[in-house]
């Protein structure tokens, strides 16, 4: 998270922000060659739960389950747009290669340096793989454990990732078992509605596409381990998917940027946007505040149909 709001661990081991220390500053350029007004920020859609079970599709078992109730209230909250996409067209990803960077770049500099530690060469030691950039000079850290603490959510459960979408894979067979209660692949069409919804919900809130594209078999399988109540390290999951888009703005030029209402709330709670109006540098005016759809089930002639608004 930010220097604002050091992260510590607690007795839940969760990241916990705190904001006793003063912000440090720090300017970043830059990383990638698309501009602010570029980038197309995809804001979470907030599900009526209640709507839906009256409708007959009762799915909050399904989330209480991945202990994801705290994350499906705070969708209720704002996104800023204008300061999500100042984060992201500054984003970094520091990982072990750009830490062992920082040391060839110390040891290219003084030679003597070559086999000391990183805290010999005065750098911090290497936690854990976090995404950089800044607000207006002031220094914003997204990690797995920052998004874990963010949304009371545990980084634990099961995680699989990098899977071979070729039909040789064995998860095929499973996931399509438990999609289409079959070990042929079905289409979108012969999805329960139950299912439809459920698929729609991951799509803009959980792992969003930000398009119409069939899901991966990633995507599948995250979608298998909610469907059959198996816990998903979904902070992980979030947190890599972030990477894995960030990544793809930096090098193809994506200009979605996904978790535009989670990105808002790490900067809510980091402290960044109480900051920011303390030294005048945004006003409410200038965030581009807005919420997301929310998802319903609307019926027409005898059928259901899922809709936001």
């Amino acid at each position: 998270m930010a220097s604002s709001s050091s992260i510590q661990e607690s007795n839940m081991q969760e990241a916990v922000p705190s904001n006793q220390e003063a912000p440090a500053y720090e300017i970043r350029g830059r990383t990638m060659s698309l501009e602010e007004w570029e980038l197309n920020v995809q804001v979470e859609s907030p599900v009526d739960f209640i709507s839906l079970a009256h409708h007959g599709c009762e799915l909050r078992d399904i989330y209480h389950a991945q202990d994801l109730d705290d994350y499906f209230g705070m969708l209720n909250g704002p996104t800023y747009m204008n300061l999500v996409r100042h984060f992201w067209v500054r984003t970094q990803i520091y990982d072990r290669k750009a830490a062992q960077l920082e040391m060839d770049e110390k040891i290219l500099i003084d030679p003597s340096l070559q086999g000391k530690t990183r805290e010999e060469m005065g750098l911090e030691p290497f936690r854990c793989t976090e995404i950089r950039s800044s607000i207006m000079g002031i220094s914003v850290f997204i990690s797995e454990a920052v998004i874990s603490w963010v949304t009371r959510r545990a980084s634990e459960g099961r995680f699989v990732s990098g899977l071979d979408n070729s039909k040789t894979s064995p998860w095929n067979d499973t996931v399509n078992k438990t999609m289409f209660n079959s070990t042929r692949k079905g289409k979108y069409s012969d999805l329960i509605m139950r299912n439809k919804m459920l698929l729609k919900i991951q799509n803009e809130n959980l792992l969003p596409k930000g398009g119409g594209d069939q899901p991966s078999l990633d995507h599948r399988v995250f979608l298998h381990f909610f469907m059959t109540k198996e816990k998903a390290n979904v902070p992980k999951y979030i947190f890599r998917h972030m990477i894995k888009t960030l990544k793809e703005s930096q090098t193809i030029k994506t200009s979605w940027i996904p978790y535009g209402r989670l990105i808002s709330e790490i900067l809510h709670q980091g402290g960044i946007l109480n900051t920011l109006k303390e030294v005048n540098i945004f006003i409410d005016a200038q965030l581009g505040t807005t919420t997301g759809k929310i998802i319903v089930v609307s019926f027409f002639g005898g059928q259901g149909y899922l809709t936001s608004f």
